[in-house]
């Protein structure tokens, strides 16, 4: 038998070098820009709740500001004349009238919190939806109140101020004898105290729907007064004073 060699069958084992790692793969640019969008986004949301969060806190401090100085001036004007809480406003008041008096105190301060603001002894109410002038009249007296009348330079600057360049109507009208004007809540009117915006008021004609017979706050002349038709809708602002009848 002839001597055996190496056995052409054997498994040979072949060894590979190791390859290289694989370089990181960058996104695709649509994926980028998906991304960036996507951050973006989230970042304005971010900033607008934050900035909603900050109005609230505004408007909270406000409103608490407003009642903190309801109830001090309301104590104050009540030192002297109700020394006893449970007793009358003055020796010459019944008990029963001195309740009417801390009712009618009780409902101005629970106005505030209805969204009445509160400014030198009266609260006002700016409202968020139009009406004809004599509907918005009989929305401030259902509540208590009048449309507003302006009775000094410092509430004109006040009411020019918080209606934010709208108009509003306040309770002027030319309903008195011979057209003249006159307010709804029965405040004195004068023509040399008032604010009429210049070239106000014109009494312009709409022909069916009548006269401009209703004043309002208007823009032009930072809230200075003009004269409207009364059927046309408008914001409107009633008044109530915080003296006790």
């Amino acid at each position: 038998m002839a001597a055996t060699g190496p056995d052409l069958y054997e498994p040979l084992q072949i060894r590979y070098p190791p390859s290289p790692p694989a370089a990181p793969r960058s996104p695709p640019a649509a994926s980028r820009r998906a991304s960036g969008t996507i951050l973006a986004v989230g970042t304005a949301v971010l900033l607008v709740l934050g900035a909603a969060l900050a109005a609230l806190v505004i408007l909270h401090v406000q409103g608490q500001a407003e009642l903190q100085a309801a109830r001090a001036e309301l104590a104050a004007a009540g030192n002297p004349l109700l020394p006893d809480p449970n007793g009358p406003w003055s020796p010459r008041e019944s008990s029963a009238a001195a309740q009417r008096r801390k009712d009618q105190l009780g409902r101005w301060l629970q106005g505030l919190a209805l969204g009445w603001r509160y400014h030198e002894g009266r609260i006002y109410f700016f409202s968020g939806d139009r009406k004809s002038w004599g509907d918005a009249e009989a929305a401030c007296r259902s509540a208590h109140a009048h449309l507003v009348s302006v009775t000094s330079p410092e509430e004109q600057d006040y009411l020019a101020r918080e209606a934010r360049g709208g108009s509003y109507w306040i309770g002027l009208s030319a309903t008195g004898p011979g057209g003249s004007w006159r307010w709804t809540d029965g405040a004195p009117y004068s023509q040399a105290k008032s604010f009429w915006a210049p070239g106000q008021p014109d009494s312009t004609d709409y022909g069916q729907w009548g006269q401009e017979s209703c004043a309002q706050i208007h823009p032009v002349g930072n809230g200075l007064w003009n004269d409207h038709n009364c059927n046309f809708t408008f914001l409107w602002i009633c008044k109530r004073d915080l003296s006790p009848p």
